[in-house]
């Protein structure tokens, strides 16, 4: 077949099966889950908390049962919808004062066990639900109670360096993406360098299918000009772009990286001017972490379709699985240590087909392979397209991998002293502002 053919590698069916026993016991670990302490992040807008709307953000407090305040922060949400990033060198300035849209953020395993006391009309009362689980958090303005001096992120702008309690980030100057990681392996209290890069691949066929055109990560650019690093997620505010050579520009996107302790959400904003049909007979965008040899224990799963495929099973194995990758946990991991995957495309399915799961299995001085998903795209209509990208670290064993992706399409309900509606955490929500 053709060497730019969509489906060159197809994995068959005897491979999955014969893969999927050899690693039947890791697949099990993820299968088999318990609800595990996790740092899910917590999200709640000023709209949920009207008591406390007007008042400057620098008095306000999240605290515990024993009224001491755990690590918190609050991010404001400019009349544009952006996010306000006061360091880097294009910083924008917020109002200082709690608004409607402004994002206060605390963790789970940070809140207590039992409710916070009452013991004044000031305190607004926070319960957050998973199932039969209950945490509780206080919210109050009151300059007296200490801020907490627990900070789980670490950003080095000069390095570009991320560095949090469960893994490591070196992202690339001038892209949006890392270029190293490594996650957290608890047993022997170290990083374990997992990851290389972040491998991306885009191809088009535009004139009717007669010009293809192939761009990988050298080709996007990112430009970081802000950022903002507090105690429990840091925000790096980017404008991408597409370099096409000969000082072409492809469609601007507005981009913010959201790291928290635990997890990454990237949630990109693509514009497509006209009907994609118009320009592109079709495309794809591939993104594949290169693994390191450290990883070459590691197994590619995706347990809601039973798929296990381990790098030493399957030695110079190329494999494209022709299932839509949108909306289900992929996880890289041997059993103990890995990182997760949700890919969460809001696109109607219909025009995602042709998308699926992609494994290579490679040699070399450095990379034993890299895996993650093709995402393909068919006519689709004219508009914005939100594309977002979960990635989770282990705490507790991979158990923890699927919890997280779990948790992101289940989110906890929250109850708000003063207010008869439930409400799910925010974390989800994202900000629609628009590259101008």
């Amino acid at each position: 077949m053709p060497a730019n053919s969509d489906y060159r590698f197809v994995v068959s069916r005897r491979i999955l099966r014969k893969t999927a026993r050899a690693s039947a016991g890791v697949t099990a670990l993820l299968v088999f889950l318990c609800f595990t302490a996790m740092s899910e992040p917590i999200v709640i807008v000023g709209k949920m908390v009207p008591s406390l709307l007007g008042a400057p953000i620098k008095n306000l407090r999240v605290v515990n049962r024993s009224g001491e305040c755990i690590p918190f922060q609050i991010d404001e949400i400019d009349s544009t919808g952006d996010y306000v990033c006061p360091s880097g060198r294009e910083p924008n300035r917020g109002t200082g004062i709690l608004d409607t849209a402004d994002e206060i953020v605390f963790l789970w395993e940070d809140a207590d066990s039992a409710p916070v006391p009452q013991t004044s009309a000031a305190v607004v009362s926070v319960a957050v639900r998973h199932d039969a689980a209950v945490r509780y958090v206080g919210i109050v303005s009151d300059t007296l109670v200490k801020p907490s001096n627990v900070s789980y992120i670490n950003y080095d702008e000069k390095k570009e360096k991320l560095t949090t309690p469960y893994y490591y980030a070196c992202f690339g100057h001038n892209r949006f993406h890392f270029t190293s990681a490594g996650i957290m392996d608890f047993v022997r209290n170290s990083y374990v360098d997992v990851t290389n890069e972040l491998r991306i691949r885009i191809f088009c066929k535009g004139l009717w299918g007669l010009l293809p055109v192939t761009l990988t990560e050298n080709n996007i650019v990112c430009l970081v000009k802000r950022y903002k690093a507090g105690p429990v997620r840091l925000i790096r505010r980017g404008d991408f772009h597409l370099s096409l050579g000969f000082f072409f520009k492809g469609s601007h996107a507005a981009v913010n990286q959201i790291c928290y302790p635990q997890m990454v959400r990237v949630p990109v904003y693509v514009h497509l001017p006209v009907r994609f049909k118009t320009w592109f007979s079709q495309a794809y965008i591939e993104m594949t972490p290169v693994l390191r040899k450290e990883a070459s224990d590691f197994a590619f799963t995706v347990p809601s379709q039973g798929i296990s495929l381990g790098f030493n099973a399957l030695h110079g194995t190329d494999t494209l699985i022709k299932v839509n990758p949108n909306h289900s946990c992929m996880a890289v991991h041997n059993g103990s240590i890995g990182y997760g995957w949700l890919l969460d495309a809001a696109m109607d399915e219909r025009y995602l087909s042709g998308s699926g799961y992609l494994f290579k299995s490679q040699a070399g001085p450095e990379a034993i392979g890299h895996c993650g998903f093709r995402l393909t795209v068919r006519d689709l209509p004219k508009g914005y397209y939100l594309i977002g990208n979960w990635v989770f670290f282990s705490k507790t064993g991979v158990q923890s991998l699927a919890e997280a992706c779990n948790h992101v399409s289940k989110n906890a309900l929250l109850s708000i002293s003063g207010s008869q509606i439930v409400y799910y955490n925010q974390l989800n929500k994202v900000q629609q502002f628009r590259k101008r």
